[in-house]
């Protein structure tokens, strides 16, 4: 199994989602899920990096750290180099669609990027990308999007249209 903070991501999103669909009521602690995600074979370390991620996003949302300040309407981006390597032209070229079209704005582009650095990986792919999109735009304060929409943006075959 790889073990990188992305793939402990997934699946926690992945097993969640199913444990509340199988009893909405029961809710899971840190503990209870770092345990589950052990015994499945995720290093400890990496299982604290990612909920440190994910609580990163969350005290963003609280109002605990100021979000990026964006303000300029049809802006352009430049991203530095070390985004490059992190984000290539196809993966740039995604966050700018998502801006287009209008369910991304600037707030949310820069928490997306600010996110993507934050994990260990050289490079990140669009598939990986796009749970990063789903995880934050999910948890996201700066307007309503829709869960289904979310779903089929991750799980979209390349070479259908987004409408």
């Amino acid at each position: 199994m790889t073990n990188n903070i992305l793939d402990v991501l997934t699946y926690m999103f992945d097993y969640l989602f199913e444990e509340a669909e199988q009893d909405a009521t029961h809710e899971i602690d840190n503990t209870e899920l770092k345990a589950h995600l052990s015994d499945i074979g995720f290093d400890t370390m990496r299982i604290d990096k990612a909920l440190s991620w994910l609580e990163k996003i969350a005290t963003i949302q609280d109002g605990k750290i100021k979000p990026f300040k964006t303000t300029y309407q049809g802006s352009i981006r430049i991203y530095t180099k070390t985004e490059k390597i992190k984000l290539n032209a196809k993966s740039r070229g995604f966050l700018l669609f998502m801006e287009n079209i209008g369910q991304l704005n600037g707030n949310q582009r820069e928490m997306i990027i600010d996110q993507i650095m934050l994990l260990g990986d050289a490079s990140i792919s669009l598939e990986d990308l796009k749970w990063v999109v789903m995880m934050v735009l999910g948890n996201s304060i700066d307007g309503e999007t829709s869960t289904q929409w979310l779903e089929s943006i991750v799980f979209l075959d390349e070479n259908r249209t987004i409408q």
